[in-house]
């Protein structure tokens, strides 16, 4: 995948290595729908292809080395409501950048409703297997997001996590609870109210 980047070594003549860091935020946000590791290998790509008398070296090196926080919030989303929505916004508060990946679970529905426009501008995977295999094959570290609206799914949530951490060990988890105001809305509520066409108030844009 080829990144066409629109800055140039004009961008970084008489700025300091903090407002060089600046301009890299920009960019690391403006490409959030992009895997890391294809987002970081074109910047550094592009970087070097603009560095004008060895001005952007340390730019480069930092990048190379930069590991950032990157969270993956994942479920079967069907479908993906203003309560998750609550939920990722305080992911994103945490970490540099918070991919949603959708799963299909073999227990519920095959997921119906499309991917709201809202959250398009993030990175979006899909995943067919068990969530332990999905994370480990992703060539960077990340932190598992499950969102919480009760001590219900506390409990449940507490049971995952035993089977996840015996499938894969180095597996990291955050629960995040939701605002009050979230706390039941679900995905099934949702489809039920469907049926008599008052869902709409729970659904993202």
């Amino acid at each position: 995948m080829m990144i066409q980047f629109c800055d140039n070594i004009k961008q970084y003549k008489n700025k300091s290595f903090y407002q060089h860091l600046q301009i890299e935020k920009f960019y690391f946000k403006t490409y959030q729908h992009i895997d890391y590791s294809i987002y970081k290998q074109e910047r550094i790509k592009h970087l070097e292809s603009i560095n004008e008398n060895n001005r952007l070296d340390s730019l480069i090196n930092y990048l190379q080395y930069y590991s950032p926080k990157i969270a993956v919030f994942a479920g079967s989303f069907n479908p993906f409501h203003k309560g998750h929505f609550n939920i990722l916004e305080k992911a994103e508060r945490i970490f540099d950048k918070v991919m949603i990946a959708f799963g299909e679970n073999p227990d519920k529905l095959k997921r119906t409703y499309p991917i709201p426009y809202t959250i398009q501008s993030r990175q979006i995977e899909h995943y067919h297997t068990l969530l332990t295999d999905f994370i480990a094959k992703l060539p960077y570290h990340v932190t598992v997001i499950r969102g919480l609206r009760n001590s219900t799914d506390f409990h449940y949530e507490q049971n995952q996590y035993r089977y996840m951490q015996e499938l894969f060990p180095r597996i990291k988890i955050i629960n995040i609870f939701c605002d009050k105001i979230y706390e039941h809305i679900s995905s099934s509520g949702i489809r039920t109210l469907e049926e008599y066409n008052k869902h709409h108030p729970y659904l993202l844009e």
